[in-house]
């Protein structure tokens, strides 16, 4: 017997017997009654917060473009600490205190510098009194260099021209009196900024340990090994990178100044003193860069000087990378040629030469920690990485897993669908 309906024939009506409104489906044009409010609060504080955010970048880059000069120092001296630091160490274990361990450092380190300026000054003065009176002889030898490339060169048009200059030189002495005052102001404020860099530098190295202390206590310890581990590392790096490079740049420069003072070439001592920090400190492209200024140099005197000294730079190349650097850098970082270059250059962009320099050691960091702490694999042994020479000799268990599975296909026979493989349970 059918179940009849138990509801009444009124439900779904009202009193006056028109449709009850009761909920009706849920639609899509239909909202739940708090959802306007809510995107409108969530309209206006996402409009908030993208007008806090671009006002707070606006803010630290202010802040970042004022303190440009500032980070770039502490930078600066961070890295210079780094280098000067295992000197201190080597002083500090033999009984000396850190305080005039860095000190004694530093006084050598100024009284390098200042033999080097005296040095320099006299070279220059000599070399530029060589090169006004040989200025004449110099204007024919570029006269004959640039004539079989159809380039004329009138001598006595070009003395014109220099006693013009001249003396528009001197008719605009007191215009020169501002750049003057620029140029000293510019000194001065380098001094400055030389001074800073070394004061922090100072206690950058003075208070190692200290520091090393304090950063380490807001970290867990094992957060803290790392942490040292890459501080040991950037010191070992950076010290064993500067003192190598510098006693490498010492030998060239000293052997260049000999082979230049033995030709007679001007500016001896500026010039060998320019191969020697360019060749060493730049990679790749520095022995380029630092040789060809002396070769110019002497070619403007003498072509035999300049071939002579062209042949020292190359023999003396050969003698550095087969001989010299594989001692002095045995046991300071080794960087691939590329990233080198690409560190120096990302350097110089940040920073100028400077940083060019500075940006060596800190790949050199960042290489070593990558090497201590990054996830190595076993490398499938293939054509494309080993080279041919060194390549394996073909066995089935160096081939492809694809190469294997054509070879199967082609030794076993077709089994039917469903049918058992052979050789397996």
């Amino acid at each position: 017997m059918p179940i009849e309906d138990q509801r009444s024939p009124a439900a779904g009506k009202d009193h006056e017997g028109r449709p009850a409104s009761g909920p009706e489906p849920s639609s899509p044009d239909v909202f739940v009654p708090w959802s306007r409010s809510f995107l409108r609060h969530a309209a206006l504080w996402l409009l908030l917060a993208i007008v806090g955010g671009l006002v707070l970048a606006g803010i630290a880059d202010s802040i970042v473009h004022r303190l440009a000069g500032f980070l770039q120092i502490i930078v600066i001296s961070l890295f210079l600490s780094f280098a000067i630091e295992p000197a201190v160490d080597y002083l500090a274990k033999r009984g000396w205190r850190r305080g005039a361990a860095t000190g004694l450092v530093f006084l050598a380190v100024f009284v390098a510098i200042a033999g080097l300026i005296a040095l320099l000054i006299p070279a220059v003065v000599s070399g530029t009194r060589q090169l006004i009176t040989s200025l004449p002889d110099l204007v024919n030898n570029l006269a004959r260099y640039l004539k079989p490339l159809g380039i004329q060169l009138d001598t006595a048009h070009i003395e014109d021209q220099v006693r013009k200059y001249g003396s528009q030189l001197l008719a605009g002495a007191g215009s020169l009196l501002g750049g003057v005052v620029q140029v000293a102001t510019g000194i001065v404020g380098g001094v400055f900024q030389a001074l800073t860099i070394a004061l922090f530098t100072f206690y950058m190295v003075a208070q190692g340990p200290q520091l090393r202390r304090t950063v380490c206590s807001r970290f867990r310890p094992d957060r803290q090994r790392r942490i040292l581990f890459i501080w040991e590392q950037a010191i070992e790096q950076t010290g064993g990178y500067f003192y190598s490079r510098l006693l490498l740049a010492v030998i060239n420069g000293v052997l260049m100044y000999a082979v230049l003072r033995w030709r007679g070439v001007p500016f001896a001592a500026p010039l060998a003193i320019f191969e020697g920090i360019v060749a060493e400190f730049i990679p790749i492209v520095g022995t380029y860069i630092g040789g060809a200024i002396p070769v110019l140099v002497a070619l403007l005197y003498e072509p035999v000087d300049a071939l002579i000294v062209l042949i020292w730079i190359v023999v003396y190349q050969q003698i550095e990378n087969y001989l010299l650097s594989p001692r002095l850098t045995a046991r300071t970082m080794s960087l691939p040629a590329p990233v080198a270059f690409a560190a120096a250059l990302i350097g110089g962009a940040l920073g100028g030469i400077l940083f060019a320099f500075l940006a060596l050691p800190a790949a050199g960091v960042i290489l070593a920690a990558v090497r201590t702490y990054g996830r190595y694999y076993e490398v499938v042994e293939d054509d494309a990485t080993v080279e041919p020479a060194l390549a394996p000799e073909k066995t089935t268990k160096g081939r492809s897993p694809r190469s294997g599975w054509f070879r199967r296909r082609k030794q076993d026979p077709a089994k039917p669908p469903g049918g058992p493989p052979s050789g397996d349970r």
